[in-house]
């Protein structure tokens, strides 16, 4: 509620009985609108609560090693639970079963293949199939939707920030630095991974450094995306 709620009452004049009424009419509002707000937020706590748990009975079951390295630390890092699990959706049928209820799965091979995966794999190159291209863009979307899940926790949690000490003018000078926000290191290993098992699973081999390559793309893409849709939002509640 807003100061301009009481504008127009000075505070030696009584209010009238209708700029009371008003006056009650927009708190039992803002009220409403506060309730709906902490029943929300206790609704997105329970599921990422619930998400979490997934995510810690597949590290104690699952034996993959290096996978199970990857998402501890992504985890640790507080990356919200559930953009981990749509990294690690590719290829998991495990995953894929438990997480169906709590995440909106969309895609299927029905769905044509996103342009820009398809330039990146060289859509001239009958080595990668055309089905195995559209699951790729059907996770990508999928990334990319439980981003805007939960947009402010990715914003904040889904870089680095990497600190360079600036040139001295004189030896004595007090240190100075310039920062560099970059995607999170740990995140673009998570999907290079991901990406790399779930293709050899099919047969098909690509070089890591393209891998890699490609995986710092989709979540450069999926943070830039994040951070128009918060910037969008900012503007409509302006």
């Amino acid at each position: 509620m807003s100061l301009e709620f009481f504008s127009g009452f000075d505070a030696g004049e009584p209010m009238s009985e209708a700029s009371f009424e008003k006056l009650r009419e927009q708190m039992r509002a803002a009220a409403a609108q506060i309730q709906a707000i902490k029943k929300e937020e206790k609704k997105q706590k329970k599921k990422e609560d619930d998400l979490v748990r997934i995510l810690l009975h597949f590290i104690k079951t699952s034996h993959k090693t290096d996978l199970i390295l990857l998402i501890s630390r992504v985890l640790e890092q507080n990356v919200p639970a559930n953009f981990i699990l749509a990294v690690i959706l590719l290829g998991n049928e495990e995953i894929q079963h438990a997480v169906s209820k709590f995440l909106m799965l969309g895609g299927g091979e029905e769905a044509s293949a996103d342009e820009k995966s398809l330039v990146f794999f060289n859509p001239e190159d009958k080595s990668l199939p055309l089905k195995i291209k559209i699951e790729i863009d059907n996770w990508i979307k999928n990334m990319l939707s439980q981003a805007e899940e939960a947009p402010q926790k990715l914003m904040k949690t889904g870089y680095d920030i990497d600190r360079f000490e600036l040139e001295r003018e004189y030896e004595f000078d007090e240190p100075e630095y310039w920062e560099e926000k970059v995607p999170k290191r740990a995140i673009v290993k998570l999907i290079t991974y991901v990406l790399r098992s779930f293709l050899e699973s099919h047969g098909q081999e690509e070089p890591y450094e393209k891998l890699h390559d490609f995986s710092l793309f989709i979540l450069t893409g999926i943070l830039n995306k994040t951070a128009e849709g918060l910037d969008s939002r900012k503007l409509l509640a302006d």
